[in-house]
């Protein structure tokens, strides 16, 4: 899901009208989630609590004026349905037989784009994102933790700076695709985006 920032503040708003409470809330409820997807044994606990969250901002707009009571709790019912997902996709994928992936897929547009528009990032920001996806499941929770004692800023944020350049990237993207299919542009990303808005 490509979440847009509107999208992103109109769920602080609904976790608290004081935007600083609102981000405590925020970490707080994905470091719960987290915790509940790892003791269910779900190797890819951030990733889940992460599609949690895009779930609920998805329905927000159904949602948010007449639901009532404290907003965890919806999170949390939502993580239940997801956790019921997973476990009748892992009871489906025990029964296929193994398909062979050719190791070297062709090349395709999108990376091409991926890799151009990194390169518009600044250093920092470009190996912010990099590392923040480097690892998976458990590994990758341990991983984030280092990353934040090494900037000395909090989990919550470093997700809140990855979940900024994600948006960064996305909206490049979508520059791309289009330079891409426009016949004055014949090579990749020019004039579609300019470096530093997104040092």
């Amino acid at each position: 899901m490509n979440l847009t920032k509107a999208q992103f503040d109109s769920l602080l708003i609904w976790l608290h009208p004081d935007r600083e409470v609102a981000g405590r809330k925020y970490q707080a409820i994905h470091a719960g989630l987290v915790r509940i997807f790892v003791r269910k044994g779900l190797n890819d606990a951030e990733d889940l609590a992460d599609e949690t969250i895009n779930r609920v901002i998805c329905r927000l707009p159904n949602i948010q004026a007449s639901y009532r009571g404290e907003p965890t709790r919806y999170f949390i019912g939502v993580a239940r349905n997801i956790i019921r997902e997973c476990r009748r996709r892992k009871e489906f994928a025990t029964g296929m037989v193994d398909i062979k992936v050719d190791p070297k897929p062709h090349p395709c547009e999108e990376h091409d784009c991926l890799g151009h528009c990194l390169d518009y990032l600044s250093d920092s920001r470009r190996n912010l994102i990099l590392n923040y996806y480097l690892y998976e499941g458990h590994r990758k929770v341990e991983h984030h933790k280092r990353m934040a004692n090494q900037l000395k800023i909090t989990i919550g944020a470093i997700r809140n700076r990855a979940f900024q350049i994600r948006l960064d990237l996305q909206n490049l993207m979508r520059q791309c695709a289009l330079s891409e299919k426009s016949p004055s542009h014949a090579t990749h990303g020019v004039g579609f985006a300019q470096k530093s808005n997104y040092q």
